[in-house]
């Protein structure tokens, strides 16, 4: 036995507009916010890297504040399991 559900046509057009937004949403929001990522990723390697380079080359004392954000910085660079700043499949 079928069952026939009778939608309004309001609530119909509001359902497609949701999905089309939905659609937008993982086809372009999502690949530029893990692009975005990336480049956010890629330019606090840089940075601790060169923060690193300027500690050895002129032999500053780092103050507590310094050496805390320093660690923060790395940490996020290499935490385990988060995949998020990793390029997605299928991007260039």
């Amino acid at each position: 036995m079928t069952e026939k559900i009778v939608v309004d046509r309001n609530e119909m057009n509001r359902l497609v507009l949701m999905r089309m937004d939905l659609d937008r949403y993982e086809a372009q929001l999502i690949p530029d916010l893990q692009q975005e990522n990336l480049a956010l990723h890629h330019a606090l390697r840089r940075l601790v890297e060169a923060v690193r380079e300027a500690e050895q080359l002129l032999g500053l004392e780092a103050t507590k504040g310094h050496r805390g954000a320093l660690h923060d910085a790395e940490r996020l660079l290499g935490e385990p399991g988060d995949l998020s700043w990793r390029q997605p499949a299928g991007r260039a």
